[in-house]
């Protein structure tokens, strides 16, 4: 984590809100790194969210005078300006590197967060983190162009629940199993149900089986007493 846009993409992976992180001029930091960490190596953000920056490495024209060592007043809201400059200069990074298709994605989540496309729709996609608001959102940008895929649905599936098995029933092809592989929470059902309000058609009849998969003939590791479901 060397500049203020990693800090602020890393706690997008880690699932933290980025304006809980506080933003804090370095008093001791390298002239070569922008964020003054004591361990180089480290790249988590800690409990704190106190970062600490070395402002001068790439906003010295911004910085120069903010923290002049002989002007003592007003030391609390400059600190406070500080972090809410570091905090837009830090926005500012990120936009520069937004493809197309990131903007897109961005335009359908807030429809989404509108509730544009329905209540449940809205209220559950906050179950889903970072990275799989990503792989939803990427595969919906297909479907405007390529049209709905059941092999996308399954992709999409198999990204989110990585243990998870799609099948499709070859006797009725509107009906399809949904093998999760782990043990049932209000959490992972409202993310299952997300991915089925948006990739599948009203008519398709869904069946979801959680930590036990149903028994197969011939498949000896579904067919295992008491860790096994009947379909």
């Amino acid at each position: 984590m060397n500049y203020i846009w990693d800090i602020l993409l890393k706690a997008d992976c880690q699932n933290t809100n980025r304006e809980k992180i506080v933003f804090k001029c370095a008093k001791v930091y390298s002239p070569y790194m922008e964020i003054a960490l004591e361990d180089l190596n480290k790249t988590e953000i800690d409990e704190t969210l106190i970062v600490e920056v070395n402002p001068y490495y790439r906003f010295f024209s911004i910085f120069k005078n903010f923290f002049d060592v002989n002007f003592k007043e007003s030391i609390e809201l400059r600190e406070v300006l500080f972090d809410i400059i570091m905090h837009y200069l830090g926005n500012i990074d990120l936009k520069q590197g937004l493809s197309k298709q990131e903007y897109y994605k961005k335009y359908i989540l807030q429809d989404i967060l509108d509730n544009i496309f329905s209540e449940n729709i809205k209220e559950h996609i906050k179950y889903l983190n970072k990275r799989e608001q990503d792989i939803l959102l990427s595969s919906l940008i297909r479907i405007y162009t390529t049209g709905v895929s059941l092999e996308l649905f399954k992709s999409v599936v198999n990204q989110i629940f990585e243990k998870s098995i799609v099948y499709i029933n070859q006797d009725h092809k509107k009906e399809i199993l949904i093998y999760i592989g782990q043990v049932k929470t209000k959490e992972l059902e409202n993310k299952i149900q997300t991915i089925i309000d948006l990739f599948l058609h009203i008519e398709f009849k869904v069946f979801i089986y959680w930590q036990y998969h149903f028994g197969i003939l011939g498949m000896d590791h579904t067919m295992k007493m008491e860790n096994m479901v009947l379909y």
